[in-house]
């Protein structure tokens, strides 16, 4: 498995590529202190292991009380991943986060949670 960053105009988006997931990989490419919307694409990838599950689920409500976005972009159903919106692409995935923003800016974001 390998990752990298590419930067779009409202987000960081992580690639992920690869048969399988890792943890040691999520770990190091997102325990960095990041203030951005993210998007982790994990549309090359054909199986998430659960170790990298339970760390999304660990990871995403810190990063949202930072007022930011996480969301995944999969092909595939990933079982056990409750904390994080997962869309099958990335293009839904940027419209979800142009969305968020807007609704922040109007001062909706947040109030039903």
């Amino acid at each position: 498995m390998t990752t990298r960053w590419e930067k779009g105009d409202e987000h960081l988006k992580l690639v992920v590529e690869g048969v399988n997931t890792q943890l040691s990989v999520f770990q190091s490419a997102l325990e960095i202190d990041l203030d951005a919307n993210i998007i982790v694409d994990l549309t090359r990838i054909e199986k998430m292991d659960k170790e990298s599950v339970k760390f999304l689920n660990k990871f995403a409500p810190t990063h949202k009380a930072k007022n930011f976005s996480i969301l995944v972009a999969s092909k595939i159903k990933i079982p056990g991943l409750t904390k994080v919106e997962v869309v099958p692409t990335v293009n839904e995935a940027r419209d979800l986060i142009f969305m968020e923003i807007t609704e922040r800016e109007l001062g909706f974001f947040g109030e039903e949670e």
